[in-house]
């Protein structure tokens, strides 16, 4: 990200209080090998929270190399299964499958920046929806994904639209591409390649078009209203003004050559700018952008998923200049997470599902100060949700900087240590030499827990501990303590607080996603009517045991088809949408012997059958029994 972003992220980290929260998966605190460097040993291996943008879809324990599914964990209600086709063998099992869509005889499955294979949307002929096969893919990027794609018939022609975004893994220009596809896929054995605009040429490297949506004006103009989250951000100077939006709208009447005509963003906005990017960010994913775009059915309005900002409607008959209508929000306590919605009645109710990644709240408290106060876990020490009690708790100690002879510039004396850590919680400060090796010697000494303080230079910045490899004696010592990292502040008055200090870094669950419903008929002003969540999404006992957020929904008259990742495929009566009702779901039943567990991305009703993205799978075709 560009400083400027840097600069408005940083006044988050200044205005936003409470509590930070930590994932649920057993790999979250698994090694992070990229990027191993010791020229800069202080710096090198951590990172300000929020600034990657990349946890819009997160990465988690579940996705590659697992085992074949249980034929008790395979089961369904009132669903059942069709077709399925496997992805490519080298992408089978892997966590590379996104989005699916249908369109005529045509199913596809898009490719994330999580595995970013780099291989293409898959063009699948579900014509013999038992037997779906394969005809072609798009084109080949390396560190590219194409995670998201829609199809239209535009003329004679029918147009294929990609996002496509820039993976991030490789430091050359160019490498990875940002921007939007087009393909004519009339002979969909043949794909042919039309147009590519590239975002980058905005002025701000912000990773590329996230989700797409396509709608048809009243006037006949064709739309692409494509998402770039924090394109807005980067951008803008540094009161947040003068940047292109987060929705870029472009003609592709002519999709030969895509024309940008309209952009639109929550800073440049009137009555909503800085204040409103910056108030109401909340959460353990605590960001303002846009996710994910959905127009209504006439193309006279755009539904604006803008994550911790609720959903935003917007008035888009006249697509150059976009007005702002209203927009759904978040009580305190709530995760946000606004991520992906449908409309439903004539526009008068709106569906929208929020992804939320985090169900374990991270409460950093101490009898040093009163309340809760920030703090975030470790990229490599064991995760404190795995610990007994779900806590890392006990007398803490200061020990100083605590860095180990030759962890500097290989001659380096070691700090001498102020107090013994041993069977205590060791305090020290940043600087100097890698987290690694403050938290390594500190384990080494007999300490339980390591809490890591910001340095002066640092101050109120957090920022996420990441590994780089302790060598003791020849032998690679790996780290088997918990370790948190706190802002310099909190770090002062542990500190100097009066003896015995005691920290407690708590895991407290609070849930997954979940959807809610809201009557907009007054789009000024909307009213949440209901939420609906499956058992397993507020259920403790299963928490690190899969996914269990919703994802995408799809509306088709009263009913709600929604994805959820390991609930895999929900169906929702909203006939009384204050009171939702679950009349289907799938969970596996009937998939072939070598799937894994079910991981659903999306779900789309298409000619009577549903449409099934699987993470690892790949294409699942289903039908909803009366």
């Amino acid at each position: 990200m560009i400083r400027r972003f840097m600069v408005l992220m940083l006044m988050l980290v200044l205005v936003i209080g409470g509590t930070v929260r930590t994932y649920a998966d057993p790999g979250h605190g698994a090694d992070d090998h990229s990027g191993f460097t010791t020229d800069d040993p202080e710096h090198s291996e951590d990172s300000l929270l929020g600034l990657d943008g990349s946890g819009i879809s997160s990465v988690e324990a579940y996705l590659g190399n697992q085992a074949s599914a249980t034929q008790e964990s395979r089961k369904a209600r009132n669903i059942s299964l069709v077709g399925a086709l496997k992805g490519d063998a080298a992408e089978f099992n892997t966590g590379v499958f996104a989005d699916v869509a249908g369109y005529k005889n045509l199913a596809f499955i898009g490719k994330w920046r999580g595995g970013c294979p780099g291989t293409g949307v898959d063009i699948i002929d579900i014509s013999k929806p038992a037997r779906p096969v394969k005809l072609s893919d798009t084109r080949d990027y390396p560190d590219t994904s194409m995670e998201d794609m829609q199809a239209i018939k535009i003329g004679s022609r029918e147009i294929l639209a990609i996002g496509l975004q820039d993976c991030g893994n490789n430091a050359t220009p160019g490498v990875g591409k940002s921007g939007l596809e087009l393909y004519d896929i009339t002979d969909p054995k043949a794909p042919r390649f039309l147009s590519f605009f590239d975002v980058d040429a905005l002025g701000a490297n912000v990773g590329g078009v996230h989700e797409l949506d396509l709608t048809l004006t009243p006037s006949g103009k064709v739309l692409v209203l494509g998402s770039v989250p924090d394109l807005e951000a980067a951008s803008s100077n540094a009161n947040g003004v003068g940047g292109k939006g987060d929705l870029l709208i472009w003609d592709i009447t002519d999709p030969a050559n895509p024309t940008l005509i309209g952009e639109w963003g929550v800073l440049d906005a009137p009555g909503l700018g800085l204040p409103l990017y910056l108030s109401v960010r909340q959460g353990s994913d605590a960001r303002t952008q846009l996710h994910s775009p959905r127009a209504n059915e006439d193309g006279t309005r755009v539904y604006l998923s803008y994550w911790d900002a609720g959903v935003i409607t917007l008035d888009i008959s006249d697509p150059s200049n976009p007005t702002y209508l209203g927009r759904t929000g978040f009580g305190p306590g709530q995760e946000g997470n606004a991520h992906s919605v449908d409309e439903a009645r004539d526009g008068t109710l709106l569906v929208q599902a929020d992804e939320d990644f985090s169900p374990f709240e991270f409460q950093f408290t101490s009898s040093a100060f009163t309340g809760t106060r920030m703090a975030v876990e470790a990229a490599f020490t064991p995760a404190i949700v795995d610990l007994p009690g779900r806590a890392m708790a006990g007398e803490t100690v200061h020990v100083g900087q605590g860095c180990p002879a030759g962890s500097i510039n290989g001659s380096n004396p070691e700090d001498p240590y102020l107090a013994d850590p041993a069977g205590k919680i060791a305090l020290i400060e940043r600087g100097a030499c890698s987290f690694s090796h403050k938290i390594i010697r500190a384990q080494l000494a007999g300490a339980t827990g390591v809490v890591v303080y910001n340095s002066a230079a640092g101050g109120e910045a957090l920022v996420r501990m990441g590994r780089t490899p302790v060598f003791v004696n020849g032998s690679l010592v790996e780290a088997t303590i918990p370790a948190v990292f706190v802002q310099r502040s909190t770090g002062l008055l542990l500190r100097d607080g009066t003896a015995p200090v005691t920290v407690r870094a708590a895991a407290v669950f609070n849930g997954w996603g979940y959807l809610r419903f809201f009557d907009i008929s007054n789009r000024a002003n909307p009213v949440q009517l209901s939420t609906f969540a499956t058992e397993n999404t507020n259920n403790e006992a299963v928490a690190t045991t899969g996914t269990w957020s919703v994802h995408n929904p799809e509306v088709r008259g009263n009913t709600v088809y929604a994805s959820w990742y390991s609930d895999g495929v929900r169906v929702i009566d909203m006939s009384k949408p204050s009171a939702p009702t679950e009349i289907g779901n799938w969970v596996g039943a009937g998939a072939p012997a070598d799937a894994p567990t079910v991981n659903i991305w999306s779900v789309v009703p298409h000619n009577g059958l549903l449409l099934a993205s699987d993470r690892n799978y790949g294409l699942y075709i289903l039908k909803l029994n009366p």
